[in-house]
């Protein structure tokens, strides 16, 4: 193996596919491949917002989305949940989110936003 580089085999995750919404298939922690900054202060920001937003998404896909979207991966729910055209309002002092219902997951989006709006503030 001249050249590349061996990747270390984890312990029950060969052959299979991981689960965890903070993690890469190769076991690195979401943002903390390729390093932006040159400056080791800097990149230590950027790991520690990396892991924050990842503990961020995996939490808020463990409290509101339904069981089957909570195993999404990152990827996944970037494309289908978070990246999509919608408009929270206020009326009648209270939030109505506007999604439009052609939306393949029109119900899940508006299932979350259910239950985060249910719980209770900190």
């Amino acid at each position: 193996m001249r050249g590349k580089l061996a990747r270390p085999v984890r312990e029950g995750v060969v052959g299979k596919r991981t689960s965890n919404a903070g993690t890469s298939l190769d076991g690195l922690p979401r943002g903390m491949r390729n390093l932006p900054f040159h400056d080791l202060a800097q990149n230590r920001i950027w790991l520690a917002l990396a892991a924050l937003a990842a503990d961020l998404l995996a939490w808020t896909a463990r409290l509101a989305l339904p069981a089957l979207a909570a195993t999404y991966e990152p990827k996944r729910l970037r494309l289908r949940i978070l990246a999509v055209a919608g408009r929270i309002v206020r009326t009648a002092r209270r939030r109505v989110l506007h999604i439009d219902p052609a939306w393949p997951w029109a119900d899940v989006i508006t299932t979350a936003h259910q239950r985060l709006c249910a719980l209770p503030a900190p």
